[in-house]
């Protein structure tokens, strides 16, 4: 589908802020929390407020640095339209399937084009990367977003708001270089799902939704997500998991929708 957007911070891949007042009373809460802005998740999510604990970054950042792949799993099933549909040993399965898939794509391109580097794998790719401030349009904030079939954008106005609390949160996926090559590895992943859609598992791997009158069967959005936080962390040799990102990245934006976001995780994790 030459054109169609893949835009992503998940299924589409537009990394998202909330941008609007819904107005919607406190009853319906727990499930808007569920819509918050992922950094990977590409959900367009309305601005939400619900008080929450107030946390410090640093704290923060080493509560979510120590949270493993399973568990990131939980969080990514959570956001999945097919999250009910499966229990938790098949949540668990599927989650060490995608995060192996990551991995290994990760070796099979950096052998291919000997290089680690997101830029050069890029190039070699025959992606074109494009850095503009924001994009154009609308009141929501994108962080990076692929566009089949060859273009990726990172959204410089993120990596500037985030690097900014680096030295504060103490984490290095903020750096300034860091948080571009992990944005950039992150859509690459996608880019190599496009170019290897009849071999590789988060495409291959379906689930029937029914069979009557005819047999309809889906991918699960989440398994690319997942996979592709495991690429940019074995890309880049990372210790923590990218998906702390989808808390960093929002609270460089509204520090309330991030203490939401966080308390969210917590809940789902048990953390």
């Amino acid at each position: 589908m030459n054109g169609e957007k893949r835009e992503s911070a998940g299924n589409g891949h537009q990394e998202m802020i909330p941008g609007s007042e819904t107005g919607r009373k406190a009853a319906g809460a727990r499930e808007k929390w569920r819509h918050l802005a992922e950094a990977f998740s590409g959900r367009s999510t309305p601005e939400l407020r619900r008080k929450s604990p107030v946390v410090d970054l640093s704290e923060m950042t080493r509560t979510i640095a120590g949270i493993t792949d399973e568990q990131w799993g939980r969080y990514a099933f959570s956001r999945d339209p097919l999250d009910g549909k499966f229990d938790l040993q098949q949540k668990l399965k599927y989650t060490k399937a995608a995060n192996e898939c990551g991995r290994t794509w990760a070796a099979r391109i950096t052998g291919k084009y000997q290089t680690r580097s997101p830029e050069e794998l890029a190039q070699k790719m025959g992606l074109r990367i494009l850095k503009p401030d924001t994009p154009t349009g609308g009141g929501q904030v994108i962080f990076a977003q692929f566009v089949q079939p060859d273009e990726i954008t990172v959204y410089m106005d993120c990596i500037r708001r985030a690097s900014r609390l680096a030295e504060e949160s103490g984490c290095e996926l903020l750096e300034r270089k860091r948080l571009f090559e992990v944005l950039l590895s992150h859509e690459l992943f996608h880019a190599v799902e496009e170019q290897h859609a009849d071999e590789i598992y988060t495409r291959t791997e379906k689930v029937e939704l029914w069979r009557e009158p005819f047999s309809n069967r889906s991918s699960i959005a989440c398994l690319s997500e997942m996979a592709a936080m495991s690429f940019a962390r074995e890309l880049l040799g990372l210790d923590s998991s990218p998906y702390m990102l989808d808390v960093l990245l929002v609270y460089a934006y509204d520090k309330e929708a991030a203490w939401g976001l966080y308390e969210e995780i917590g809940e789902l994790i048990r953390i």
